[in-house]
């Protein structure tokens, strides 16, 4: 990310991909350093005078919980961004709930991609520079269009965005994640809409919902969404209409 070369604190276990997590983060700007062991992290001396702006942490790190050294990287740098990393596997999602609940800022489902990691570093940015993480929009469009077209218009606009072409995707790979709205097309070739918005309810209880669709009626129709946006839609709609659902949400919870 140019401009922004925030220093990043690996612990990964596993050697191999501790490299290849730092070359990732490295090819955009980091500086990183890896601790493979945690024997290495407690007495290393290299590491007391670190320049920390973040630690990924492996939420098994040899022995031992990655939910167990939250505490000692927030007492040794209380301003780091602290990020969980998790293998591709259900088993750690309630792991990384708690990591939530223990101060973790981020969590990163391994393996990810560049574009994971382009994201990571605009939230490391973002709660860096202004205390809080950019808003999460989950996407969900069965065409690769649209998503790509609003994707970008959300981005472009300061949101960390994840987009799926089903909304059975979008509840497999997100249900440890924080979601701030979900923006859903209403006629999905999986499911019936409102089969969509009651499998979004069950995970995301409180997150609000905006629907999109083509067909106006659904607009006066009594579906269980905060907001609904007629397609096609323009960039000034789309973004007001979330900014007005999120805002609304916060000042319910604030209630």
């Amino acid at each position: 990310m140019a401009g922004f070369n925030p220093g990043l604190l690996v612990l990964e276990d596993s050697t191999t991909q501790a490299k290849m997590i730092s070359r990732m983060f490295e090819d955009q700007g980091a500086s990183v350093t890896a601790v493979t062991t945690p024997r290495e992290f407690s007495s290393a001396p290299h590491l007391f005078d670190l320049k920390v702006n973040a630690a990924l942490i492996d939420v098994h790190f040899g022995e031992v919980s990655g939910l167990k050294l939250i505490e000692p990287l927030s007492r040794r740098w209380p301003s780091a961004v602290l990020i969980m990393m998790t293998a591709n596997d259900t088993d750690d999602f309630a792991i990384l709930g708690e990591a939530r609940k223990k101060g973790a800022h981020l969590v990163l489902k391994k393996p990810f991609k560049r574009e994971d990691v382009m994201e990571t570093l605009a939230d490391i940015k973002s709660i860096q520079e202004t205390g809080s993480r950019r808003k999460h929009v989950v996407l969900i469009d069965d065409s690769k269009t649209t998503c790509r077209i609003a994707s970008d218009l959300l981005r472009a606009h300061g949101f960390r965005v994840s987009s799926f072409q089903s909304g059975l995707s979008a509840i497999q790979q997100l249900n440890y994640d924080h979601v701030d709205v979900v923006l859903t097309d209403m006629h999905m070739p999986e499911m019936s809409g409102s089969e969509l918005i009651c499998l979004v309810r069950d995970v995301w209880a409180k997150v609000p919902i905006v629907a999109m669709s083509a067909d106006e009626k659904l607009a006066s129709q009594k579906i269980d969404v905060d907001a609904f946006i007629q397609k096609p839609f323009g960039p000034e709609e789309i973004i007001s209409v979330l900014k007005y659902v999120m805002r609304r949400d916060e000042l319910e919870l604030d209630c």
